[in-house]
């Protein structure tokens, strides 16, 4: 399948959920299929390279403070994890070894320093293992159109919550670019000025502030103060089109992981960010001893060799390559969202009935899709869950717009503002 340069990056929001494990072999996985490296961009920790028992010659501390080509800072895997050569197309770049502050939290020049760098590196995927948590530098690393990949896990409630934050937070950095003071989408809002819109957006994400719930109130809002205006469509449309995917993490069973992830994860989208966008499971990986013990080793367990086992009584035959392949394009369609209300009377005193936030649509299809996946995949070990999840990326990649899944590059707030000088106002896509 032929596939653009594509940019993944993987977030959590929260430590704990084995996000940096996750990462790194679905790297090594994706490398199967053209050249791919990994950057880590958790760089506090120095995460990647604790987990990958290779030497590194250069590291992000030489692209920040010895000038090198970022490029020129990847470390390819020594020959005792790949004696063969068979992932070749594999490389990473680490963090420095210790905390450095200027480059564990860097400024606002360095980190634009960085994106273009990232956007030149020579590879068909590059995959960002973002820290945990939602400053800059990790919100500036996501794209404006979808979530990269979100990880999260039936055992950590919290960072379940938090993996929803992020949607919340691209979305809100996406409308507050689309209506920044400087926006050029003022030309054509007959006397609105970014005071008014900024102000609706502050009251939609002040969590305090319940006179306008969520995104879907704020789209309600502007077409009350706007009416049927195409920055009303604008907006809608930014919120709409966007794309979340997610993988859970040391998966235990259909009913758990749905109860203690996947239902309070929608709910929470649903209820303080939107009930109109597109959540794509894109698989699990199962919880294994052989994972921490892989950890603990310092070696991708997808490069530990794998123990010879009976195959379990009822496992399905296809579980080579093919089969997974096929699987792996199922169950990637979603139900369309409900309609748009549309936009009511300018005039209308009457107050406005409060917005449903129901998100049953979504937990019925959610719960569906989860149970037919884990018949499909019934017996499947993790190396299995990861070529999984990396066939549903491909598919994704090769059959929908380029800006559903990750990008082609990281976009900055500037090179937004320019488009949207280019399209006039047009549907941000």
């Amino acid at each position: 399948m032929s596939i653009q340069r594509r940019i993944i990056p993987v977030s959590s929001g929260k430590g704990g959920v084995g996000k940096t494990t996750v990462a790194l072999n679905y790297a090594l996985s994706l490398a199967r299929h053209g050249r791919t490296l990994l950057v880590d961009l958790d760089t506090g920790t120095s995460s990647v390279r604790n987990c990958i028992d290779t030497p590194v010659e250069r590291d992000l501390y030489h692209f920040f403070k010895r000038g090198y080509a970022l490029s020129d800072c990847v470390t390819t895997l020594s020959q005792k994890l790949d004696p063969y050569g068979q992932l070749r197309n594999f490389g990473f770049i680490a963090g420095p070894r210790h905390l450095i502050e200027d480059i564990t939290n860097f400024n606002g020049e360095r980190r634009e320093q960085l994106i273009n760098a990232i956007n030149e590196l020579p590879a068909n995927y590059v995959v960002l293992d973002l820290k945990s948590g939602l400053d800059a530098n990790v919100v500036e690393f996501l794209p404006f159109t979808n979530s990269g990949i979100l990880v999260f896990t039936p055992h950590l409630p919290a960072a379940t919550l938090a993996a929803s934050d992020i949607v919340k937070a691209i979305l809100f950095r996406k409308l507050r670019t689309i209506f920044a003071p400087a926006s050029p989408i003022y030309g054509g809002l007959r006397g609105i000025d970014h005071r008014f819109v900024n102000s609706l957006i502050d009251r939609v994400e002040d969590v305090y502030d319940d006179s306008v719930q969520n995104l879907d109130g704020f789209v309600v809002d502007l077409q009350h103060a706007l009416g049927d205006h195409p920055v009303v469509k604008l907006v809608a449309d930014a919120v709409d089109s966007f794309v979340v995917h997610y993988v859970l993490n040391m998966f235990n069973g259909v009913r758990q992981s749905y109860e203690t992830a996947v239902k309070p994860f929608v709910q929470n989208l649903v209820g303080n960010v939107s009930g109109h966008l597109t959540i794509l499971n894109l698989g699990w990986v199962i919880a294994h001893q052989d994972i921490n013990e892989a950890n603990m080793r310092r070696t991708p367990v997808l490069l530990t060799a794998p123990a010879p086992r009976p195959a379990a009584a009822g496992e399905p035959k296809g579980h080579a390559l093919g089969e997974l392949s096929r699987l792996a394009a199922q169950y990637l369609g979603t139900k369309p969202p409900p309609p748009r209300r549309p936009p009511p009377p300018l005039d209308a005193a009457a107050p406005r009935p409060p917005l449903a936030h129901d998100p049953t649509r979504y937990l019925d299809a959610q719960l569906e899709i989860l149970k037919r996946m884990y018949d499909d995949m019934k017996g499947a070990g993790y190396r299995q869950n990861f070529t999984y999840i990396t066939y549903r990326s491909l598919h994704v990649m090769s059959s929908r717009g380029t800006r559903d899944f990750g990008d082609t590059r990281i976009f900055k707030q500037a090179d937004i503002l320019a488009m949207l000088a280019r399209k006039a106002a047009g549907p941000l896509r």
